[in-house]
């Protein structure tokens, strides 16, 4: 409403500027021909301003909105440009003319705003001053506030391992939506008033820069360069005691088993359920939570070799494992290293697995919710003492449990 008053007051001024002038006409007896023009002049000089003030006015309405999706440097021109002046204007740190090109007022005003919003822009790459470049963190913090499509990724440096969580708020259907990250496709599906895409980075990924696309389907498209950075695993030792050798456990057939049983559980894990089971965020299996067996730890001994792909929890034989959310239990049985293993289907390739427990609570087929008891703790399988080893798989890759939880609630 305000702008239409401005707009409305513009205009009455134009009125009253010709008003002034007719009158000036009617009321002169011997007006020149230079004295008219000159008043002509200094007339559509007043208008000029009036116009240019009115488009600007008019340039970002109420609701006005901008998808950011490249980069933006000092002395580039264009629409996006033009579009980034527009949002500095309305965060009140610029207030000059939207010219569409990138000056050393748009500079400064770039810098301003990255500092207005440090913990979101600067903190991430531990500046604590404004660049003046709109990278990525910056034109994510412009699209959450003025984008059309708002697009969130958590965590913004990924290491192997973790999880990537992709937000996308826009009224479009999951099917319409096309994503991939070096090729590797990308699933959505609706959760409250967002898409939900989730990536998981295996252990023994690449480090590097890898490509994030995503197509939506009025031909916009979303570019990302993605840096996965290394993450260093400790090298522990694969111990078993003497009650586990005396039940046939040793380096060798723990590494024969693993096989096996990862090839058994492969054919469980490789369901595909398009949609969540989900809306809400994931919470943790356990009331009180200590990590006594970090994930991704390499265990060896001699020439036997093994990643710790789950982590360990501190849990009595007996205690209560809550389902970390709404799913489809896939599996429930008794293996000879893994101990009791249920396994979850969360949709889109989610699924949390529980080993080594004492007792089921839930079997294959049931559907369970969020916080809802499933097993009881135990000792069972390959396991020195009582436990629950957790594990988080993304379309069959394993990822860090305990960051995948704190990241999809972000």
């Amino acid at each position: 409403m305000k702008i239409y008053k401005k707009v409305k007051v513009i205009f009455l001024v134009l009125i009253i500027l010709l008003s002034a002038f007719l009158t000036d006409i009617s009321t002169t007896e011997a007006v020149t021909r230079e004295d008219l023009l000159a008043q002509i002049v200094k007339l559509q000089a007043q208008i000029t301003e009036l116009e240019k003030r009115l488009a600007e006015f008019q340039e970002k309405p109420r609701d006005w909105c901008y998808d950011f999706l490249a980069d933006l440097k000092y002395q580039q021109t264009g629409e996006d440009i033009k579009a980034l002046q527009i949002a500095l204007k309305k965060e009140g740190i610029f207030k000059e003319s939207t010219s569409g090109y990138f000056g050393p007022i748009t500079f400064q005003a770039v810098k301003l705003f990255q500092e207005k919003y440090s913990n979101e822009i600067l903190a991430p790459w531990g500046f604590k001053k404004g660049t003046g470049f709109v990278g990525y963190t910056t034109r994510m913090q412009l699209n959450q506030l003025y984008g059309c499509k708002k697009i969130s990724i958590s965590p913004l440096l990924p290491q192997q391992g973790d999880a990537i969580i992709i937000k996308i708020k826009a009224n479009f259907s999951p099917q319409e939506v096309q994503g991939s990250l070096n090729f590797k496709k990308i699933d959505f599906s609706r959760i409250d008033d967002s898409l939900v895409g989730i990536i998981g980075i295996s252990t023994k990924e690449k480090p590097g820069k890898y490509n994030l696309s995503i197509s939506f389907p009025d031909n916009s498209r979303y570019e990302k360069t993605i840096n996965i950075i290394e993450r260093k695993f400790p090298i522990t030792e694969l111990l078993v005691t003497e009650e586990l050798e005396e039940k046939g456990f040793s380096p060798s057939k723990i590494q024969e088993r693993v096989r096996e049983e990862n090839k058994k559980l492969m054919e469980v894990l490789n369901i595909f359920t398009p949609k969540a089971y989900f809306n809400r965020p994931f919470v943790y299996p356990l009331e009180k939570i200590k990590d006594v067996g970090a994930f991704g730890n390499i265990r060896k001994s001699g020439s036997v070799s093994l990643q710790h792909l789950g982590v360990d929890l501190e849990a009595d034989t007996g205690t209560s494992i809550y389902a970390i959310n709404d799913g489809v239990v896939r599996l429930a049985q008794d293996f000879v290293n893994y101990g009791k293993i249920i396994a979850v289907d969360h949709g889109l390739g989610v699924f949390s697995i529980y080993l080594h427990l004492d007792k089921f609570k839930a079997f294959e087929g049931k559907t369970v919710k969020r916080g809802e008891i499933i097993g009881l703790s135990g000792n069972t399988g390959y396991s020195i003492a009582p436990h629950l080893h957790l594990g988080i798989k993304i379309k069959s890759v394993s990822v860090d449990p305990l960051r995948f939880i704190e990241t999809i609630k972000k």
